[in-house]
């Protein structure tokens, strides 16, 4: 059973208005040095990584991800709440070796 978690559909994406970008938060904080470690061990598409700005991008099947050092993650391309929180669930899955007490 997946946490339950407050996730916020902001406007629709420019691109597209009919999908929304989702914003939440891990409720921890993020070692970016693993995150990008892990991103590219995984080798996932259109991934850009700062350790210095603590922040990732990257693509996640049709989703487009960025996490934060602090724990917030902004996920575009959603359809709805549902939708956000399986993207949400995976990445959360992805990076778990990466979360801080």
């Amino acid at each position: 059973m997946r946490a339950t978690r407050d996730i916020v559909l902001a406007k629709p994406c420019v691109e597209d208005p009919s999908l929304f970008i989702a914003e939440s938060n891990f409720g921890r904080g993020l070692d970016m040095e693993m995150v990008c470690r892990i991103l590219d061990k995984l080798d996932v598409p259109e991934r850009r990584c700062s350790i210095r700005l603590g922040v990732a991008r990257f693509r996640l099947d049709n989703w487009q991800v960025m996490i934060y050092r602090k724990g917030r993650i902004d996920v575009r391309r959603v359809t709805g709440v549902d939708n956000a929180a399986d993207a949400i669930g995976q990445v959360e899955s992805i990076v778990t070796l990466a979360f801080q007490d």
